[in-house]
């Protein structure tokens, strides 16, 4: 389903004065707040802050732990809150849910289609509305600049004209 929906972001990026972008969530879990049964985690001691050591270099702990506040890389739910926090704020800023699959998007002022796939992001529309698009995006979830589509869902794509 993923595959046939980057198609129709992509067929509606094709449109005439439309363009394709890409752009991926910057350490997307860490984005999202860990939610549920209390998580506590060890640091590893490289990680410390120096407020956990005395000024003579001693630790001044012997095992901490530390709660888990955000979504973190190989916790079994990381990517279901991720999930929970990119459709909270994409419907915040008038993105609506669009499509019989999940995580397609579509923003009727500025007239844009988005796909998210984890933490990868593909905007198409009229070339005139995507930078507001990714501006409404980028406010609330960090991303890397966004850029012309290339490589997304493990294909590379390229954009080329024809003649009419």
């Amino acid at each position: 389903a993923s595959m046939q929906a980057s198609q129709c972001c992509d067929a509606y990026g094709c449109m005439q004065n439309h363009i394709i972008q890409q752009a991926d969530a910057t350490q997307a879990y860490t984005q999202a707040k860990l939610g549920g049964v209390p998580v506590y985690i060890r640091i590893p001691r490289d990680y410390w802050p120096k407020s956990w050591f005395s000024n003579d270099g001693q630790p001044k702990f012997r095992d901490p732990v530390c709660r888990l506040i955000k979504a973190l890389y190989g916790h079994p739910e990381s990517g279901a809150y991720w999930e929970k926090h990119c459709e909270k704020q994409l419907t915040a800023i008038g993105f609506k849910e669009c499509c019989e699959w999940k995580s397609c998007f579509y923003h009727k002022e500025e007239k844009v289609f988005l796909i998210v796939y984890v933490d990868d992001f593909k905007l198409s529309g009229p070339s005139e509305n995507l930078e507001e698009g990714w501006s409404l995006i980028r406010r609330w979830i960090k991303t890397d600049a966004p850029h012309p589509v290339g490589h997304f869902l493990g294909c590379k794509q390229n954009v080329d004209s024809v003649g009419s």
